[in-house]
């Protein structure tokens, strides 16, 4: 998409006679992307233009599974979220199952961005009519907790919110459970 924003943007520059509301419209499509992203691009349009069909190999926790897409071996880490650790109990192990019984067999990837660990950062989606995001599943029903550092997307923090409100899941309780980066960076200290 920004690619698309950006080529129009260039037309519109090289056009005589070009409007300065034509290129006024297209500089804030730009920043509109740029600011709130994929919030702004139907998912119908994501899907159809950026992923992948894959099956699920393996849940290894709440916020990470491998997927075969066609011969590639791929480990996805989800978008946007952090879940518990399995050694934060039973915390982690409950995020890893309602991620297992939410996930169907074959999904839709869309990659976001790769780690520094070389996982493949991305939204997972059901592959069926309906299109469940499985990241923001996680969050709604309190089985993960928004990643802020790596999150700009307003409908994650909008979940989280209704899920603390609720007190779904994580939000039951309070503990270190509730903030895992903080729990993993207190455990290599």
């Amino acid at each position: 998409m920004r690619a698309l924003l950006q080529s129009m943007l260039r037309a519109q520059l090289r056009r005589p006679g070009r409007s300065v509301g034509g290129l006024l419209l297209v500089a804030v499509a730009f920043w509109g992307v740029e600011r709130w992203g994929s919030d702004l691009i139907p998912t119908a349009w994501k899907l159809a233009l950026n992923s992948r069909e894959c099956r699920v190999e393996k849940i290894s926790d709440g916020d990470t599974m491998n997927v075969r897409c066609g011969t590639e071996l791929v480990k996805v880490r989800l978008y946007c979220i952090d879940a518990p650790e399995l050694s934060q109990k039973p915390w982690g192990t409950r995020s890893r199952e309602h991620l297992q019984s939410i996930t169907p067999l074959t999904v839709r990837l869309l990659k976001i961005d790769q780690d520094r660990y070389g996982r493949t950062v991305g939204e997972i989606y059901t592959a069926d009519a309906e299109r469940r995001l499985l990241n923001l599943a996680q969050v709604e029903q309190g089985q993960a907790a928004v990643y802020p550092q790596y999150c700009d997307s307003e409908r994650y923090f909008s979940a989280e919110r209704v899920a603390r409100a609720d007190k779904q899941g994580i939000w039951s309780r309070r503990g270190a459970h509730q903030k895992p980066w903080a729990y993993r960076q207190q455990s290599r200290h």
